[in-house]
């Protein structure tokens, strides 16, 4: 049975060969159903942005103020392809191949995290710590992915310089076609590193990073669209999700100046110990902030030798 006598059997059209084109409001009733079959938690939301993704649509209103409008046989294909990726969990951001964070447009693929909207509080700690540490200041990223934290940074404070690192040749592509995207290849330069060992003592003014924070057994609990697309290893650590934490903690008092900061985006339940860390590797003025599901999210301290 072919995709189009599916989509007459489901919803009961007139049989193939009777009807060479359908109608805006059948395609997406058809991918509003497929999707909530198959559990997918806001299917009509979900229909709408993959209808957007086949160029059907420009916006959602369309759907309601040109629902007659006809649709052919390739945009049909080309539209269920879409609904069965989403229904073997693909994340819709890699199936659109951006995602929004901070209110701009990113390009993703798997070879990057989905840019969440709790790493924006990372983002907004930053900038306020940014601004109160010196005229210019030089910030280290690390593990930059997509390059949204980085670019963010740039895009909201002038007058801040960036260092962003990944070990993955592949993330730094994608985040030199975002820095070019939004135009700040003036103030951040990328570099493949892993983690801190590259650089010299006392260098930056914050060292800022949204660093692998999953153990193996909340890994096992992911949703599958996470687990089962996004790269593990900027998911994933050793020593119950704190491997990355503990060096990075480490070795940022090496790196850093007099004063200097350093911020980090942790997993749920892990403040205390991240706290700990810093008060451990002699950091002061410890502290944590809250995501708006008043998860702590973000953890920074200051150095002082």
């Amino acid at each position: 049975m072919n995709v189009l006598e599916n989509i007459v059997q489901a919803y009961k059209l007139l049989p193939l060969g009777l009807k060479e084109n359908m109608q805006l409001k059948e395609l997406y009733q058809f991918g509003k159903e497929s999707l909530d079959r198959n559990s997918i938690e806001t299917p009509g939301l979900e229909a709408c942005l993959l209808l957007s993704e086949t160029a059907v649509i420009n916006n959602i209103s369309e759907i309601y103020t040109f629902p007659e409008k006809e649709i052919d046989q390739n945009t049909f294909k080309k539209f269920q392809e879409l609904i069965n990726r989403r229904i073997k969990r693909e994340p819709i951001a890699y199936i659109a191949g951006e995602k929004e964070f901070y209110s701009r447009p990113f390009k993703v693929n798997p070879s990057v995290l989905i840019p969440r909207p709790e790493t924006e509080i990372l983002v907004e700690e930053t900038l306020r710590l940014a601004k109160l540490v010196t005229a210019s200041p030089l910030i280290l990223e690390i593990g930059t992915g997509s390059g949204c934290i980085a670019i963010t940074l740039a895009r909201e404070y002038k007058k801040l310089r960036i260092l962003a690192t990944d070990i993955s040749l592949q993330a730094l592509s994608i985040a030199k076609e975002n820095i070019n995207r939004h135009q700040e290849s003036q103030r951040i330069s990328l570099l493949r590193a892993d983690l801190l060992d590259s650089f010299k003592n006392d260098v930056f003014d914050i060292v800022v990073s949204n660093p692998p924070y999953i153990s193996e057994g909340e890994f096992a609990q992911l949703e599958p669209d996470v687990k089962g697309f996004e790269p593990g290893s900027a998911l994933l650590a050793e020593e119950d999700g704190l491997y990355f934490i503990r060096r990075i903690i480490s070795d940022s008092k090496r790196i850093l100046k007099q004063g200097g900061w350093c911020l980090l985006e942790i997993g749920h339940g892990q403040e205390k110990r991240v706290k700990a860390l810093f008060e451990e590797y002699g950091f002061t003025e410890i502290s944590s902030t809250k995501d708006l599901n008043k998860i702590e999210r973000v953890v920074k301290a200051k150095w002082k030798k």
